[in-house]
């Protein structure tokens, strides 16, 4: 990882959190020095949002009171440690375990495998056929199968029952 504040793996989770409650579920994320940027089309949500309240909410948050709805959405290191440490206490008020499908998990997940292989920059596709991520002039594409697995791989190695590879 290029001198980030925080691991591309806490990133992402946060950028997950701030999609799933926005009901995306196709988009392009890409990662370019300190900022990430979310590109969402038309198609790009779930059609649970009956209005654009929260929408407008998220994008005010990060870009002001007087944003207009994006397509597109950037997000700043410090604007995702904050949204983080937010997001910490609202979670130490519940417990629960994750649910392994959620976006969050997804991209932390993701994000754990590309800072195993010490990307830099990288742009994720998300779409209902799969996950595309590409880094270091490498595509890598996964289904839930391989998301699944990564994931119980990052958590295995988390509580110290499986070595490294």
């Amino acid at each position: 990882m290029a001198g980030g504040a925080i691991s591309f793996s806490q990133s992402l989770r946060v950028i997950g959190q701030e999609l799933e409650s926005l009901g995306v579920d196709a988009f392009e994320l890409g990662k370019l020095d300190d900022e990430y940027v979310v590109q969402m089309d038309g198609n790009g949500t779930t059609g649970k949002l009956s209005n654009n309240t929260l929408l407008k909410r998220i994008s005010e948050k990060f870009h002001g009171v007087d944003s207009q709805i994006p397509s597109r959405l950037r997000f700043s290191t410090e604007q995702i440690i904050r949204s983080d440490i937010e997001r910490a206490v609202r979670r130490a008020e519940t417990s629960g375990i994750p649910n392994s499908g959620s976006l969050p998990l997804i991209l932390r997940v993701l994000g754990n495998f590309l800072d195993e292989r010490g990307a830099d920059d990288f742009t994720i596709l998300c779409s209902s056929d799969g996950v595309k991520v590409n880094y270091d002039r490498k595509l890598e594409c996964f289904t839930t199968d391989n998301l699944y697995d990564l994931g119980v791989r990052m958590y295995l190695r988390r509580s110290g029952r499986v070595s490294s590879r």
